[in-house]
């Protein structure tokens, strides 16, 4: 296969196991206070439904994130510059899916920029295989190291002049109140999360007996225990994200999905977030690119 075919197949597979990774992660159930297979959690304008038909309308924009990746050059910042109008555009097709719901927003954001450093890694691979090739643990930090520098220095050029404006967006206002990153810290600093917790513990699970669901479960605890998740924030303060975090650590701390009351547990909690309205949105998405991750591996 000449190199444009095997480019473009590569991103149809990449873009693909993008949304079979969302898809995975929205019917994963029960994830407390989020939506899934069994209910809303504490989302009132969305179901399962809404979120099949986000998921399956970013395939196509996917596939041009990693193209844009492959194409990019070695010149990672003006790279970024070029994804945000793609982005853009991806948006508009989950909100034409949504009839105006936010869905997927944050997982555009972080999948896309997977994605587009996944097609810049293939690029200068020397892999001439036809199907993307299974990843070891070295090609997924380099392709998070990629990240590192295509979001190097956003968080001071996003926040920049907030004094200035009159109208702020969610992500400015809580930066502005809160010193808080969000999932741009978390893209700036390369995912540390999942590169230094969620897939080591991956890998080492990987031929355990443990059921599919019950390692993403976990790994779900670990994000939301670790995470600056601005859905809580934005629903209940920093006060919110703490109880969150204290909650998901000691879901863990009393053995997680090992616990045979774990999933009564499970279902405690979701009411509990439900009731105080608390979805971690956030760590649902780095879910998601753990999944991906984890099936590129091949240990998920």
């Amino acid at each position: 296969m000449e190199e444009k075919n095997r480019a473009h197949h590569w991103a149809e597979e990449a873009a693909k196991l993008a949304e079979e990774s969302i898809l995975t992660e929205a019917v994963l159930t029960p994830k407390p206070g989020l939506v899934d297979a069994r209910d809303s959690g504490a989302h009132k304008d969305m179901d399962i439904f809404t979120f099949l038909r986000s998921a399956v309308s970013l395939r196509e924009g996917f596939k041009e994130m990693f193209l844009s990746g492959y194409h990019g050059g070695a010149d990672l910042k003006e790279l970024l510059k070029k994804l945000r109008p793609k982005g853009m555009d991806i948006e508009a097709q989950m909100f034409e899916a949504t009839k105006d719901i936010n869905t997927h927003k944050g997982i555009i954001f972080s999948m896309g920029l997977l994605l587009a450093a996944l097609g810049n890694y293939m690029s200068v691979s020397e892999y001439e295989g036809d199907a993307l090739r299974v990843f070891t643990a070295k090609d997924t930090e380099k392709v998070f190291q990629i990240i590192k520098s295509m979001t190097e220095g956003i968080i001071r050029s996003d926040f920049r002049n907030l004094h200035e404006k009159s109208i702020l967006t969610h992500g400015e206002r809580l930066y502005r109140d809160y010193g808080f990153t969000g999932i741009r810290g978390e893209a700036e600093k390369g995912y540390p999360v999942l590169r230094e917790q969620v897939l080591p513990v991956l890998r080492e699970r990987r031929n355990s007996k443990e059921s599919y669901d019950s390692r993403l479960l976990d790994m779900l605890m670990i994000l939301m225990s670790e995470v600056e998740d601005s859905n809580i924030v934005s629903r209940g303060g920093m006060e919110s994200l703490q109880y969150v975090r204290r909650s998901a650590d000691r879901f863990m701390k009393e053995g997680g999905m090992r616990n045979p009351t774990a999933l009564e547990k499970l279902h405690e909690m979701n009411q509990d977030f439900v009731s105080r309205n608390l979805s971690p949105g956030g760590s649902a998405d780095l879910l998601s690119l753990a999944v991906f991750l984890g099936k590129m591996e091949n240990i998920l």
